[in-house]
């Protein structure tokens, strides 16, 4: 049976500051009609414009995902958009009264909680789909994806830092509301300490704080910090990936296979996967 779109049946929201830029902002997550999509809505400014959560959209890729339609940009998306992604919904505003939401404990859990909350709902038409019928490669230096066909969505990541407590690592899962929510959303995300300066002087991290950064010393964590998963690291590129991968715009019917992944990587696949889309609904492919 053909899978319906979904979307939420009541508002909900959530408060707290950007991990990025540090400013307060408030989120409203919003029931959409069929066939709205992913979208960003900016209440502090004027005429409050959208930006769609689309590849067409993309401001920059450096240590985030950030959209941008005219002078109006929403930051950090990845998180957000990886809940909704992740909980098969697609339909919904996001409402967002500053430049970035809030990054709460630096994972999508509290998304996941705040959505879950709001009811998940079927709508009438069929949900958009994205099926792969032969692998498709993508390499940029030492980060590669390899797109396999399969019957569900799964992605599946390896990662290599070198860091005692990393190291070569790997995780998978499927993309299932279920399994998303229990497996991937509580994953955080995280940064070595001898970076906070450098980001900082860049005008990054500037709201990262141990409540919402796993902190890397040189040798383990941060004072008093404690690993949910024994490779949250990994689980955390794989929440990025679902995030991103949002903006395809479709339910993914493959298997992403990622080695070193980041955001640069995962959005010149997003694009590569839009284009298939295209060609798709086009009858070309």
């Amino acid at each position: 049976m053909t899978a319906k779109q979904r979307t939420i049946a009541r508002a909900v929201e959530v408060r707290g500051h950007g991990i990025h830029t540090g400013e307060p902002s408030v989120v409203r997550l919003r029931p959409a009609p069929e066939h709205g999509g992913l979208r960003f809505r900016r209440t502090d400014l004027a005429d409050a414009p959208e930006i769609p959560a689309t590849v067409e959209f993309v401001h920059s890729a450096h240590r985030e995902t950030a959209l941008r339609k005219g002078e109006a940009v929403v930051r950090t998306a990845e998180h957000v958009l990886a809940a909704a992604h992740g909980l098969a919904l697609d339909n919904l505003r996001i409402d967002v009264s500053g430049p970035e939401p809030p990054a709460l404990d630096g994972s999508a859990a509290a998304w996941c909680d705040r959505l879950l909350d709001a009811g998940p709902v079927a709508q009438e038409a069929d949900a958009p789909r994205l099926r792969i019928d032969r692998p498709l490669r993508l390499k940029i230096g030492r980060t590669r994806y390899d797109v396999l066909p399969a019957e569900a969505g799964r992605i599946s990541v390896t990662i290599d830092f070198d860091h005692p407590l990393i190291g070569r690592q790997s995780a998978s899962a499927r993309l299932e509301p279920a399994e998303f929510a229990r497996e991937i959303a509580p994953a955080r995300t995280f940064g070595l300490s001898a970076w906070a300066e450098g980001l900082r002087e860049r005008g990054l991290a500037l709201g990262a704080t141990r409540e919402n950064t796993l902190v890397l010393s040189g040798d383990g964590l941060a004072t008093g910090q404690q690993l949910r998963f024994p490779d949250e690291f990994a689980r955390h590129k794989i929440l990025d990936i679902i995030g991103d991968l949002a903006l395809v715009g479709a339910r993914l019917q493959c298997h992403v296979v990622a080695q070193r992944p980041g955001h640069h990587g995962n959005l010149e696949l997003a694009r590569r996967l839009s284009g298939l889309r295209d060609n798709e609904t086009n009858g070309e492919g």
